[in-house]
């Protein structure tokens, strides 16, 4: 109907092949449409090489981005594009035969399209009917958990009583017959989804055309769903932190948000952890020798929340905290050990054509270790002299060595 908005999804069936690249333009009708939002914001496309661009005058819109490890589905979301409709009549919307798909297979082939097209027939607006309006769910286009809806609409003078009806369908037209000549109704306990509320006003003995209102209701909260602990990430073996990851799906107003709370089980009962706002995979920071409950909350459109549980211990022997507590042990022995490699290279014990890999893979080591002490916050000044000399050392024992080698 002329002035409606309503949403187009824009689908991939790969055939079972995997794509990489997507390279979209959509044609629409210019004179029968409008884009009001060219993106819902869900997509299979994790990287958008181009921001998604369109052109209301000429009638299109492009998209052009890739998918991460590529993807094999047969309804891959690429976007969904709100549309106003601005003129009565047939409208084609279809995807320009310039569109390109580049399949997964290290050279960016281009894969064969079968392209799409939707035709609407948009219905020419009638007059206004009475303007209903709410409290409770004011907003047409958002979900609510309330199911008790309250409406209100206005009532022009010379108006005698309304025929309404509340129902599943978009375009009933009530019957001929008086509800109420009071300007309010309310409802309760509507199950979950659309419902639409109908109106119609009776003036000087004549009935006017109809109002139609949405009231969109959703109080399942999310489906269940327990968060996965990457226990062998990096920064799990190499600091106090490590990685989760969640994903869950709700079935009516789709998944709005994800939010993270940590709570450390030593703490008293009654801590309360600070939620923050994340996406999946999270880095939690994790104290060492503890165990940290985290907490994801999974919100829907409508408001509604489900919890998922995991638990973190991080043990006390990790490489930066085995490092922080046995600081000068270690780099003792790497001073030991340094002096031994030139020692045999300068006795001949060790061939000279395997010793420079030896050294060099020693040597990488030993300054990979002494950048991360150098990151640790709460070295002490002698600890500094000592890794201040040790690389001294190094460079000097590299210098003896290299001239074994000319040798």
């Amino acid at each position: 109907m002329e002035g409606s908005t309503f949403e187009v999804p824009v689908f991939i069936n790969t055939n079972n092949i995997s794509i990489e690249e997507i390279n979209l333009k959509i044609n629409f009708d210019k004179n029968k449409f409008i884009i009001v939002d060219p993106s819902g914001g869900k997509s299979i496309i994790s990287s958008w090489i181009k921001s998604p661009s369109f052109n209301n005058t000429e009638g299109s819109i492009s998209y052009l981005g890739s998918v991460k490890e590529g993807i094999v589905t047969e309804s891959g979301l690429v976007a969904t594009i709100t549309f106003k409709a601005i003129n009565s009549g047939p409208g084609i919307i279809s995807i320009d035969k310039s569109s390109k798909i580049s399949l997964n297979d290290g050279i960016k082939s281009n894969a064969t399209l079968d392209l799409g097209r939707a035709e609407y027939n948009i219905l020419k607006k009638s007059s206004e009917g009475v303007s209903v309006f709410s409290e409770t769910h004011p907003f047409e286009n958002k979900w609510y958990n309330n199911n008790n809806p309250v409406l209100s609409w206005k009532s022009d003078i010379g108006v005698t009583g309304f025929s309404f009806i509340l129902d599943n369908k978009p375009f009933t037209i009530p019957d001929n017959t008086i509800d109420s000549n009071e300007n309010v109704k309310s409802f309760e306990n509507l199950t979950d989804g659309l419902w639409y509320f109908h109106i119609k006003a009776i003036k000087n003995g004549a009935w006017g055309s109809t109002g139609h209102f949405i009231v969109k209701i959703d109080t399942v909260e999310p489906s269940p769903f327990t968060p996965s602990v990457n226990n062998f990430s990096a920064s799990a073996i190499l600091s106090s932190s490590t990685f989760i990851s969640f994903f869950t799906t709700d079935n009516l107003s789709s998944i709005d948000h994800y939010e993270v709370g940590t709570l450390d089980k030593s703490q008293p009962i009654s801590a309360a952890p600070v939620f923050i706002e994340v996406t999946s995979p999270f880095q939690v920071p994790v104290l060492e020798n503890t165990t940290t409950k985290v907490i994801v909350r999974a919100f829907d459109k409508a408001g509604n929340t489900r919890e998922g549980y995991t638990e973190i211990t991080i043990n006390h022997f990790t490489i930066l905290g085995f490092m922080k507590n046995n600081s000068t042990s270690i780099l003792l022995v790497i001073g030991i050990i340094i002096f031994l490699i030139y020692f045999l290279l300068k006795n001949k014990i060790i061939n000279h054509i395997q010793h420079p890999n030896t050294f060099n893979i020693l040597e990488s080591d030993v300054k990979n270790y002494l950048s991360k002490r150098k990151e640790i916050q709460d070295r002490n000044i002698l600890e500094k002299e000592a890794i201040e000399a040790l690389e001294k050392e190094l460079e000097n024992a590299k210098i003896e060595i290299d001239k074994e080698i000319i040798k």
